[in-house]
């Protein structure tokens, strides 16, 4: 189960920035032919001057909409995009001390880092600690990856001999590593590349699989494009590949603030505004039904908010599951609502009755405080932490369009008023409103 759940919870985010990427590497192949087909030369080389400017005018999209979103991860992995993007276009990427080649080891550490940082405001601590790593950065490369290191070598003997050594000897291991192109046979990426790329693409699959999150795909396939990019080693290839990788930040950015605009975080159904949406488009015949679970105040009292927290969430994966084409949403609090487009109430009560079923024949475990504090060293040493098992039951109150309700507005709050009296015929009950009575 668990497996099946990450795949589609990675999968899905992952579809576009797959897609593009797959372009992208369609795009370098054909790069001499597309350029050969634009047919005047002059007007050929004014579109390549141009097109180089491209991934600057993409991270700078996602400069203004990470300042805008307060996403921090984002302003500064376009900041760090950028500045690779700069020192390979001057360098390359090619063995040996320079710009390009640290850059290329550098960014899949700063993305790593950045995407950690995808939820806090740049102007805070975290913020302007991570902006001054990468201006950190910046100021390393320049100096210890210059080909003109060798004259700050010849100052620093003059005024220093002690140091000029050390400086010396810091650039013949700089040389050293960044001259080997590993076992890979990458002739454009260092073995050091080589190794922090791939240790950064196992963490990021590995934080994927534990806990899937939009942002951090969005950072994954930026990561994937940049290494792409950098192997291919030429011109086009930077120019094409971190493009892409901003494009791809650009695009996840969106999609997640769409989640968190129509989804509900903790039990991944749509939201209330997902629902008025959904209520402007219905026709004239539909079901809508309110769920309530029973005693929730009660439950929460009892065992704790976190507890009740992973009710409503299986409350909601069971609810995402109804049949009879039901669209669920989460209506806030313990409510939640189920409409059924083109239904009449009789097609739809059988499915509703079979969810309140459901929830009624599964026992929900609470488990003891102790559990969470064991070890694998203390287990099976005192008593054994307890698990209790509860019931969890819903009221919930349907109701359809009459004569004297047309609008979804009414029959929702028609539905709410059912599922009160539902509550007050014992609980654990489905009551409902069909249009040959009237509210």
């Amino acid at each position: 189960m668990r497996v099946g759940f990450s795949i589609k919870k990675i999968g899905y985010p992952l579809l576009v920035p797959g897609l593009l990427i797959i372009a992208s590497c369609f795009m370098v192949l054909w790069w001499p032919d597309l350029v050969k087909n634009v047919g005047d030369a002059q007007k050929a080389g004014a579109l390549l001057e141009l097109l180089p400017v491209l991934p600057y005018a993409v991270f700078g999209a996602g400069i203004i909409m990470g300042w805008r979103y307060s996403n921090t991860g984002m302003i500064l992995a376009s900041l760090a995009m950028a500045l690779s993007y700069g020192c390979l276009l001057a360098t390359g990427a090619g063995p040996g001390i320079t710009m390009g080649a640290g850059a290329s080891v550098l960014l899949p550490l700063n993305l790593l880092l950045f995407s950690l940082l995808t939820k806090r405001r740049l102007l805070t601590s975290f913020g302007m600690a991570a902006l001054g790593a990468l201006v950190f950065q910046v100021l390393a490369v320049w100096i210890f990856c210059e080909p003109g290191i060798s004259d700050l070598t010849r100052t620093a003997l003059q005024m220093s001999p002690d140091l000029g050594k050390r400086l010396a000897n810091l650039q013949a291991n700089l040389n050293a590593l960044f001259n080997n192109p590993g076992p890979l046979g990458m002739d454009h990426l260092s073995i050091l590349g080589q190794v922090i790329f791939c240790w950064s693409f196992v963490i990021f699959i590995a934080r994927l699989y534990f806990a899937p999150d939009q942002l951090a795909t969005g950072f994954f396939g930026a990561l994937c494009a940049v290494f792409i990019g950098v192997s291919m080693g030429s011109r086009e290839a930077y120019m094409i590949f971190f493009s892409t990788a901003g494009l791809i930040l650009l695009i996840t950015s969106i999609e997640a603030s769409f989640s968190m605009a129509y989804m509900d975080e903790l039990t991944g159904l749509p939201g209330r505004r997902s629902l008025n949406e959904t209520m402007l488009n219905l026709g004239k015949k539909y079901v809508i039904a309110m769920i309530d679970i029973d005693h929730f105040k009660k439950f929460n009292d009892n065992y704790g908010h976190k507890t009740g927290d992973q009710v409503l969430k299986m409350i909601a994966t069971r609810l995402g599951k109804m049949g009879g084409g039901a669209r669920t949403f989460r209506y806030g609090g313990e409510e939640f609502t189920a409409i059924f487009p083109g239904k009449e109430i009789f097609e739809a009560l059988p499915h509703i009755e079979k969810y309140r079923q459901d929830i009624e024949n599964t026992p929900f475990v609470v488990r003891s405080k102790g559990r969470k504090t064991t070890t694998a060293n203390s287990r099976g040493k005192g008593p054994a932490p307890t698990s209790k098992r509860v019931k969890v039951t819903v009221s919930i109150g349907v109701a359809e369009p009459t004569k004297a309700m047309t609008k979804p507005e009414q029959v929702i709050k028609a539905a709410d008023k059912i599922l009160y009296k539902a509550k007050k015929s014992g609980r654990n009950c489905v009551k409902s409103l069909s249009s040959s009575e009237q509210p």
